[in-house]
């Protein structure tokens, strides 16, 4: 118990440094060329209008700017606004930029609510994170998988278009996780020793060692297993009920989140 008392504090000091933290990624693969290219490229930039960044935005059929737009509307218009000064100068790499730093501010903005988000969406969002995982151990190397857990998407130097739809889908349940704790009314969840207690005992049921714990807590890159470590992490805590796992769920959300 002790080690995992630790954990408290350590593992989700550890986990700030996943995925999310670099997320805001939306256009900034092909999205932010395929703007540049259709838009900006290949049209009179400066005569842009945010309807045409939106519509093509829509096309595009991104679930995280779909969250974004549903959960927080103006904070959507204002990122379209963003994006289409960036279009107008003809640049891409000014698209991708106004792209990642909008995401990024937003993200910043709303993490702070994630205290309060409900078990069902803070389990998607969770979920999601989990299935990227999955999807890095199954196709990619475990030293690509540690470093994604360190740097994020850039680790994978092809992603392929599963890859880019799994990192969607963790961007989308974040914002909704985002705007179900705005409107939940809940209590901010703050994670107690027991509620650690309960995630060391499904960790272990599930074939945890004590070596993975260590390499959890330090945040160990040389580990090579590390991924998987961190996938019966998440497995753990997505398979706690009620208050319990919506206290440990959201403070691992915020952990990734606030960066």
């Amino acid at each position: 118990m002790s080690r995992w008392k630790g954990l408290g504090v350590a593992a989700v000091g550890a986990l700030a440094f996943v995925a999310v933290k670099v997320l805001p990624w939306a256009l900034g693969f092909a999205g932010g060329k395929y703007l540049y290219q259709t838009l900006a490229g290949s049209s009179a930039p400066k005569a842009l209008t945010s309807a045409d960044i939106n519509a093509e935005v829509e096309k595009q059929d991104l679930q995280i700017f779909k969250a974004i737009a549903q959960e927080f509307p103006d904070d959507y218009s204002a990122l379209i606004d963003k994006i289409t000064v960036a279009a107008r100068s003809g640049s891409e790499q000014e698209v991708r930029a106004a792209s990642r730093v909008g995401v990024a501010e937003l993200r910043r903005k709303y993490a702070s609510l994630l205290p309060s988000a409900p078990d069902s969406e803070a389990a998607q969002a969770l979920s999601a994170q989990l299935a990227m995982l999955n999807h890095l151990m199954e196709r990619q190397t475990p030293a690509t998988c540690n470093n994604y857990l360190r740097i994020g998407p850039d680790a994978v130097s092809a992603p392929d278009n599963d890859f880019l739809v799994d990192l969607d889908r963790i961007g989308a349940t974040l914002f909704h996780a985002f705007g179900a704790a705005k409107k939940s009314g809940l209590p901010a969840a703050v994670p107690g020793d027991q509620d650690w207690s309960l995630v060391a005992d499904a960790f272990t049921k599930s074939g945890g060692t004590p070596a993975e714990m260590d390499a959890i807590a330090s945040a160990n890159q040389d580990f090579a297993g590390l991924c998987p470590a961190v996938a019966k992490f998440y497995a753990a805590a997505l398979s706690l009920p009620g208050e319990p796992g919506r206290h440990i769920k959201t403070a691992m959300l915020y952990a990734i989140a606030k960066n």
